[in-house]
């Protein structure tokens, strides 16, 4: 491993700014980097339900948005403005600008590297391997130094492997190179369960394979419940089945047209689409049930891939385009009747 950025910091400052970030009390909570009174107020308290938060790349304007829609923070994907190799003063002004807008940054998605190639954790080239590995790594501690605990990822993947051999190798993986990290910062990583390439661990009968080889709770999963939706995989089940290794959750619908899968088959295409929260087949009063009585009082975010609610550039641009910003105010409207302790 090559040396930590976060050594750079002092203890006690990265303890200041993470407090701050988080809105915490206490003297922590009034220290910037320089170690000086922050006259700034802090973000407000964390709820103890489920936070909403909408996925997005960063930039203030969007932090901005997104406190002005009513949610509680962002999840932020890596990128160009928000990515590991940040200087010190970088991160203390994302830090401030999290303050400035009220919007905490719940945690970090880790799931590409700053070139756009998805990280492999259990990639079948060793030297790749490695590549990907590090780059992990330095994810896991962006975290810290944001005052983050969660950071988002893929299982990976071995091309025709079967799931007991991935598990092993990804066990492994985690054991020796990421263990030892999130002990270190107190961080913890998880998996989306998407279907793709490099995530093998996508539905209950690969993941349970996967929590029995890393009982550390270091590690968990970011649950979809929409990637299950569109397979005939009850979510409910499988989310209350893994309540103890729940970590995140990310808060999308989807929408299945029976004429046309009746046409095309599920091998065809076009007979389903993801939709914002509410418009689509997803029981979201059972869903948030199943969270409420498990106590998960972590990042709810809505990752908003509904092109009826979307306008070219979206994501990309520093600010949303308003059609964007309509899907985020209607999926916010509605699931926040959820969580009681957002209506005030």
């Amino acid at each position: 491993m090559s040396e930590s950025r976060v050594g750079r910091r002092e203890f006690m400052k990265a303890a200041g700014v993470s407090a701050a970030a988080l809105g915490t009390g206490g003297s922590l909570a009034a220290q910037t980097a320089q170690g000086k009174t922050n006259a700034d107020p802090p973000l407000a308290p964390a709820t103890k339900f489920p936070k909403l938060a909408i996925i997005t790349n960063y930039s203030p304007q969007k932090l901005a948005f997104a406190t002005e829609a009513g949610y509680e923070g962002v999840v932020v994907k890596t990128g160009k403005e928000f990515n590991p190799y940040l200087s010190d003063s970088q991160i203390d002004q994302i830090l401030a600008t999290s303050r400035d807008t009220g919007c905490r940054i719940i945690s970090v998605e880790g799931f590409y590297d700053l070139q756009g190639k998805g990280i492999n954790h259990i990639d079948p080239d060793a030297a790749v391997r490695r590549e990907m590995n590090e780059k992990f790594i330095h994810n896991l501690e962006f975290a810290h130094r944001l005052g983050c605990k969660f950071v988002g990822a893929f299982s990976g993947g071995i091309p025709g492997a079967d799931f007991d051999r991935q598990a092993k190798e990804l066990a492994q993986v985690f054991h020796e190179k990421f263990l030892p990290v999130c002990e270190k910062y107190d961080v913890s990583m998880g998996w989306e369960n998407y279907p793709t390439a490099i995530n093998f661990a996508t539905v209950p009968a690969a993941w349970d394979i996967v929590f029995e080889l890393i009982p550390s709770h270091h590690f968990g999963m970011e649950f979809d419940p929409s990637h299950l939706v569109r397979q005939y995989i009850d979510p409910y089940q499988a989310v209350w089945d893994i309540r103890d290794r729940l970590l995140a959750i990310h808060l999308k619908d989807t929408e299945i047209t029976q004429p046309v899968l009746q046409q095309v088959g599920i091998l065809g295409e076009g007979w389903w689409r993801y939709r914002i929260p509410g418009q689509g087949l997803i029981d979201w009063p059972r869903f948030f049930t199943v969270l409420l009585q498990v106590g998960f009082n972590g990042g709810a975010a809505v990752e908003h891939e509904d092109q009826f609610w979307d306008a070219p550039p979206s994501d990309g641009a520093a600010e949303f385009p308003q059609a964007r910003k309509d899907g985020f105010i209607l999926a916010h409207r509605f699931l926040r009747q959820f969580l009681p302790g957002r209506l005030s």
